[in-house]
């Protein structure tokens, strides 16, 4: 070999190595080494390739040639036989021959001892032991016939082996078999007592009682053992034992799971899971009402609670993560756990790439993702210990019973409501088509009114209570308000940062109607911020509350137990106008629906898209009653915080008037004046559209029609 190149010499090498495994071959069979011999003459007659062979290739091979395919070597994938019977397609070798160890690659390489040719290589850190060489040559032998995946195969019942020992149930012939394929014995048959230990232990996860030992001790029938066990079947334990298990496949915890790591009470569906255990609950429901209770035809309550199993992964509530990375982070969870829980696979594997080990691919994955992408949810969940949304209500029994007593009253009330409703509409209608309501004059509405901030130099309430407005800034005590002149004299500049707080006026319940409004003036520069809002006004706490909020140049109005979908939310379909004074007006009627939340500009109802209208519990919240605070901290009405954009220089606020009931559409032009109310009421009847007859009706039934209220 002097003075020829190594290209040549390892070529040498490959083709000697090649050709004296061939004259083995052809000669006498397979002469395999001494230990790979040994180890040939240790395998079972038959092998099974998902128990013996697919190990092998999994851990040693398919790094290389796997199912992954941006990892493919050599053009060569060994994990299905489509793949691996083709011939590779730099030599035109095949790698694998049915019942041919000659043309088949992968033999001579497995049992080469030539670095540059044997595989795996030096180069990998990997070895295959002589059992796992004589293994892959057995199969080949066998005609190299791949499987499904175990997890993808249906069991099949098997012919019951014959043993020499004694035995009590066809399991017993089973476990006998394997000992003695084994080479091993059975132990001898533990005591009674022992023997109810065990079983006690395994069922309910308790060791008997000594009378529980003394009943089975002396029970001298041939079902004292089934007795016992039916006993510990029967037992609550029993449920609870076995669904240790499962919670811990599930990743059932009491907590959300990251830093901060605060209280959350999953323990209904734990309660669920252990009496489906008691219940012998079909597994097939078991498991179907877990991943999609709530899509069957008209879910049951329990069937909707079974769901929770998709929801007891970690929610992070920490300030300044990003929302939509953890929401991912929440749905990737789901997808993995249903590959691990119910498809014995590692599918999140497959989440970043092919998955090496088992036929799962990237878009496999994200195609079982997206199953789970669908609620309304975030990532960022409340800091104030709101149980993250969707949320199921559970009523107790007497709940329940008291739920039903109303509905009944509300029925058999109906009847009454409407023929008042039919009645004073009537009058209603009178009242427009006799032309009364163009006397209306522009002038601040009394009804309902609570709260009368002018900012004419002073935070003063003028509504006759003595109350006092704060202006505030955080980590600020002595926030000194900024007059400027504004709309009616002076207003109230806001920096973006510090906002003015009404407490108490302006804490609404969901079922309590209220009116807000004010004169605002906002800069083209301001991106986004909140104008008023009676909650913390950002994700952090959920926006739980109300709020009124600019959002890409357009209005948002929101009520909300727990953002995203236990609310209300709408937002305007047109831009809102900015560099002049505008007047902004939400009201809201208490229905907890979208229909009862409309926002006014300038006197004028606002064409709104709904985006969300599933409000079910109270937008009151003590914020953050904990160990944190020694007592519960209720915010106020605050105005103008939070105020994001380039050079903004803050805003200028004025005339905030607060209400306890719901404004019609004239009284808010009887606010704003001008212009606003000469357009409805310089109208003759004939000229009305069917909005402005509509929010006359509502004018006339709020201020003269006391039977309607």
């Amino acid at each position: 070999t002097l003075g020829k190149s190594p290209h040549y010499i390892v070529t040498v090498r490959r083709l000697l190595s090649a050709v004296f495994l061939t004259l083995l071959l052809v000669g006498c069979g397979p002469q395999l080494p001494e230990d790979i011999a040994a180890a040939y003459e240790e395998l079972p007659q038959e092998l099974d390739f998902n128990i013996h062979v697919k190990p092998i290739l999994s851990d040693k091979c398919f790094a290389c040639h796997g199912p992954d395919q941006a990892k493919i070597k050599g053009g060569l994938q060994l994990h299905s036989e489509e793949v691996a019977f083709k011939p590779l397609p730099a030599s035109g070798q095949f790698a694998l021959t049915p019942g041919n160890l000659r043309k088949s690659e992968v033999f001579h390489r497995i049992v080469s001892e030539d670095p540059a040719y044997q595989m795996p290589t030096p180069e990998s850190n990997l070895t295959l032991s002589a059992l796992e060489k004589a293994t892959l040559i057995k199969w080949i032998e066998q005609g190299a016939e791949y499987q499904p995946h175990w997890a993808f195969t249906p069991p099949k019942a098997h012919d019951i082996p014959e043993v020499p020992w004694p035995t009590h149930n066809p399991i017993d012939h089973f476990v006998f078999a394997k000992l003695q394929e084994q080479g091993m014995s059975p132990s001898r048959e533990a005591t009674q007592e022992l023997l109810l230990r065990r079983v006690s232990l395994d069922l309910t996860g308790l060791p008997p009682t000594e009378e529980e030992i003394n009943a089975f001790l002396s029970d001298t029938t041939e079902a004292a053992y089934e007795q016992q066990v039916d006993r510990l079947l029967d037992s609550p334990h029993y449920g609870e034992k076995m669904a240790m298990d499962w919670l811990d496949l599930a990743r059932y915890a009491d907590t959300h799971g990251y830093q901060v790591d605060r209280y959350r009470d999953m323990s209904p569906w734990r309660d669920w899971v252990i009496e489906s255990f008691n219940e012998n609950r079909p597994y097939d429901e078991f498991v179907t009402w877990q991943l999609a209770g709530d899509l069957s035809p008209n879910p049951t309550r329990e069937q909707i609670l079974a769901t929770a199993f998709n929801r007891l992964h970690p929610q992070n509530l920490e300030g300044g993560i990003v929302d939509e990375e953890f929401r991912v982070e929440y749905v990737a969870d789901r997808t993995a756990v249903l590959g691990q829980g119910l498809m014995a696979m590692t599918l999140s594997c497959a989440r970043c790439h092919d998955h090496k080990f088992d036929p799962i691919s990237q878009k496999d994955f994200y195609e079982l993702y997206s199953f789970f992408n669908n609620i309304n949810e975030t990532g960022q969940i409340s800091w104030d210990m709101a149980t993250p949304v969707p949320t199921l209500m559970l009523p107790t029994e007497e709940q329940e019973s008291i739920i039903a007593y109303l509905e009944e009253q509300i029925e058999e009330k109906s009847e009454a409501v409407e023929a008042v409703q039919v009645k004073e509409e009537a009058a209603a209608n009178a009242w427009i088509d006799a032309g009364s309501y163009q006397q209306l004059v522009a002038q601040r509405p009394q009804r309902g009114l609570v709260g009368h901030f002018r900012l004419d130099g002073t935070l003063q309430n003028h509504v006759p209570s003595g109350q006092v407005a704060k202006m505030d800034r955080q980590f600020s005590k002595k926030e000194v308000p900024n007059y400027q002149a504004a709309y009616r004299g002076q207003g109230l500049l806001l920096d973006g940062d510090a906002w003015l707080d009404t407490k108490p006026v302006g804490i609404f319940k969901r079922n309590q109607s209220f009116s807000i409004g004010l004169w605002v003036h906002l800069p083209k520069t301001l991106d986004e911020g909140v104008i008023f809002h009676k909650n913390q006004g950002s994700r952090l706490h959920s926006f739980r509350g109300y709020h009124l909020y600019l959002r890409n140049n357009r209005l948002e109005v929101m009520l909300a137990h727990t953002w995203p979908d236990n609310a209300i939310i709408e937002r305007t379909t047109q831009d809102v106008p900015c560099d002049r004074w505008i007047h902004l007006m939400m009201t809201y009627d208490g229905s907890s629906s979208a229909g009862g939340l409309r926002l006014y500009l300038d006197g004028e109802e606002q064409e709104m898209e709904v985006e969300i209208d599933n409000l079910y519990k109270d937008i009151v919240f003590n914020y953050l009653e904990d160990q944190i605070y020694e007592e519960p901290i209720e915010p106020g009405l605050q105005i103008g915080a939070r105020w994001r954009g380039k050079g903004i220089g803050g805003a200028l606020i004025d005339e905030l008037m607060v209400y306890d009931v719901t404004l019609s559409g004239p009284e808010i032009r009887q606010i704003v004046g001008g212009s606003a109310l000469v357009k409805i009421t310089s109208k003759p009847v004939e000229k009305l559209s069917a909005a402005e007859r509509s929010a006359l009706r509502d004018y006339y039934l709020a201020n003269y029609s006391s039977n309607y209220q």
